[in-house]
């Protein structure tokens, strides 16, 4: 795939490996894997030793919205092939049809896909996790813990499961890189009185002193070595909504989404949403939480109940 992208329109300038290894490095291993697997599928789709080219990328992004594929799974297609052209040649090869093909996919395709994810709230977590609680095992109390923890400090999966027990201070955490700090400059949170009580609780009963913090556990309650994986923490945060009685489109992303609400509903501002979620730009939290800034926006402060 990468020589059939260089082959666009110019050849690749030779790089050494140092500084091959420094592009990849550029995005985190999620975005990696991603790009990989969406480069993967061009590959699988076109002709064996066909060069990419801006027609046949727009017909494969046509041939996916044919398919029902959203637009998000679509645009992130067309940015893995753009991201590998960008670190192979001088720039992005101009791809005027496809970007064209896109816009309409986006305009056409706008309802796709499963939407936002449902949030946790603090009340729900609450209920969450004093459920996991009570199972009275060390697995309960890992799963609270976690599901706390990511509640606390508006976490990302792949950051919680990275958590080691030497991160956790007093009443921080203390987070060495991120999706929104891969240059590692490393962060602060803050983390709740409840949560630390738990997960005291959890490093006491599972013995736990140095290395991974959230790690697996097999039947009969025994905790291993081994790091938690994304995929298990996902499906721990599902199954322990579905236990506590919570419907919806549930995913590891519903506690970030859950906080950014119960702050606004809290009278947080944007701005404090978005410094707490580690979010570039206000965009998201203000997305995630519009209908509870609906609740404290003008129309609701001047005009309901003020008409006779």
């Amino acid at each position: 795939m990468q020589n059939e992208i260089a082959k666009l329109e110019t050849p690749t300038t030779a790089l050494q490996e140092q500084t091959k290894t420094l592009i990849q490095s550029s995005i985190s291993a999620n975005t990696k894997k991603a790009y990989q697997r969406a480069l993967q599928s061009i590959d699988d789709w076109k002709p064996t030793d066909t060069p990419l080219s801006d027609s046949l990328l727009a017909s494969y992004i046509t041939k996916l919205h044919d398919e029902g594929k959203s637009p998000s799974t679509i645009s992130q297609i067309v940015a893995a092939v753009k991201w590998q052209m960008k670190h192979q040649i001088d720039g992005i090869v101009p791809l005027p049809i496809t970007n064209a093909t896109l816009a309409g996919i986006r305009r056409d395709g706008k309802e796709r896909g499963r939407g936002q994810v449902d949030g946790l709230i603090w009340q729900t977590v609450e209920r969450v996790c004093i459920q996991a609680e009570t199972d009275g095992t060390v697995a309960g109390l890992r799963d609270s813990a976690m599901i706390r923890l990511m509640s606390d400090c508006l976490l990302r999966i792949s950051e919680v499961v990275a958590i080691n027990i030497g991160d956790l201070k007093e009443t921080t955490l203390t987070l060495s890189s991120s999706k929104s700090d891969q240059e590692g400059r490393g962060e602060s949170l803050y983390i709740c009185d409840v949560t630390r009580h738990i997960i005291s609780q959890y490093k006491m009963r599972g013995e736990l002193q140095s290395g991974a913090l959230f790690r697996q556990i097999r039947r009969g309650d025994n905790i291993q070595e081994n790091r938690l994986h994304e995929h298990s923490a996902r499906r721990i945060i599902q199954k322990r909504a579905s236990n506590a009685g919570v419907n919806g489109f549930i995913s590891g992303h519903s506690l970030r989404v859950g906080s950014a609400m119960s702050l606004a509903s809290a009278g947080a501002s944007v701005v404090d949403m978005q410094v707490a979620g580690r979010w570039k730009s206000s965009q998201m939290p203000a997305h995630y939480a519009k209908a509870e800034l609906a609740e404290r926006g003008a129309i609701a402060r001047f005009k309901d109940g003020k008409l006779v």
